[in-house]
């Protein structure tokens, strides 16, 4: 019963050993990363998240822009058809 009670004690004591250890880990790990993320918003860098963001922004605008050149060249096309059909019936 004596060594039942050690092992049950030590068990207790290694499994709030390691719960400690873990939440030091998780500590630990919250405080780099803040830190990292500090030293890299100082030097003006994006996260990832922040960069696909951007990317598909920057695709979308490409994408309209495209979209206008169009529109532009159509009436650009229009208007030239237009010019050419007065100076024809004013001859």
């Amino acid at each position: 019963m004596i060594k039942s009670k050690f092992l049950s004690d030590f068990s207790n004591i290694a499994q709030g050993a390691f719960s400690t250890a873990n939440a030091i880990k998780e500590e630990l790990d919250v405080m780099v990363r803040s830190r990292i993320e500090r030293v890299l918003t100082s030097k003006g860098l994006v996260t990832k998240e922040e960069n696909d963001i951007i990317i598909a922004r920057i695709n979308l605008l490409d994408k309209k822009i495209d979209g206008l050149e169009a529109m532009i060249t159509k009436h650009v096309e229009e208007l030239k058809k237009n010019e050419k059909n007065k100076s024809t019936k004013g001859k």
